[in-house]
């Protein structure tokens, strides 16, 4: 990979953690969950997010990530622009789950460097996000003032506000490491528990389904855990039905993908599993 370098005076902030156990079967009282009307339907119309290919059984959660779209600044081969972090002997690729992020970072750039005229925000799949970000740190070739060889990284930036609901919930337990998802046990759609990436969308979606106006009860957790957790061998002691999971985009990050295929145009390009 040819990795292109962007000097940044910006310091980035970049985000974590959750409690295991899924909901299924019966609504709270016994009686059979309504089902979604209204604005909460709509809401989901778009589905969830789905393997590319079914097939028999249920995928492993980490393929069932890949149409939840991930966002970083690359030139137009796809390649990463990296941000120096010569303090810490790194440059990193900075991946984003809010496009707005990206954009932003890419409007830094180019109006620090007017010479990028190539960057644009690239769209990848979670599950390829995911597997950039377990990559260690490999030498970029390139020297940092004091000699050093510096090392390429990848660093998740979640969403803030998302970050902040999990905050609010799970306070220091959820720090900024962690890619935060919120389900509600309580709610089942199609047979299947849904993760949401944006805590308003559950909070809609539950409204749709039990429209008496009570509260959803919200549970945090981290994706990134729930990957992880998902790959154990049951011997080890992972807990949870991570089968019964369904997770949903936040719904602005997939009308921001469809909108750049629509149009066709050079400021972002498309992984093929975003539908």
């Amino acid at each position: 990979m040819v990795c292109l370098v962007w000097h940044a005076a910006c310091a980035l902030h970049f985000p974590g953690g959750g409690r295991f156990g899924f909901g299924g079967g019966e609504a709270p009282g016994g009686g059979p969950r309504r089902a979604l009307a209204g604005a909460g339907a709509a809401l989901l119309a778009l589905g969830p997010a789905k393997a590319s290919a079914l097939g028999k059984g249920t995928p492993p959660l980490s393929e069932r990530i890949n149409a939840i779209p991930a966002f970083y600044v690359a030139n137009a081969r796809g390649s990463p622009y990296l941000l120096n972090r010569e303090a810490e002997g790194a440059q990193e690729c900075v991946i984003f789950l809010e496009p707005a992020d990206a954009e932003r970072l890419l409007s830094e750039m180019t109006q620090a460097s007017p010479q990028l005229s190539d960057a644009r925000v690239m769209c990848v799949g979670l599950d390829k996000a995911l597997g950039m970000l377990r990559r260690k740190p490999t030498p970029t070739g390139n020297v940092g003032r004091g000699g050093k060889e510096l090392l390429l990284r990848y660093r998740l930036s979640p969403p803030a506000a998302q970050l902040g609901n999990a905050r609010s919930r799970l306070g220091k337990l959820f720090n900024n490491k962690m890619l935060p998802c919120f389900v509600c046990p309580e709610l089942v759609i199609k047979g299947r528990t849904p993760a949401f990436l944006d805590l308003d969308d559950l909070k809609k979606a539950w409204a749709a389904a039990n429209p008496s106006g009570a509260a959803p009860n919200v549970d945090v957790h981290n994706l990134l855990d729930l990957v992880v957790a998902s790959e154990q061998p049951a011997e080890a002691g992972a807990k949870g039905d991570f089968d019964a999971l369904a997770f949903y985009p936040a719904p602005g990050a997939v009308e921001y993908v469809r909108k750049h295929r629509r149009r066709g145009n050079r400021i972002s390009r498309l992984h093929a599993a975003i539908a």
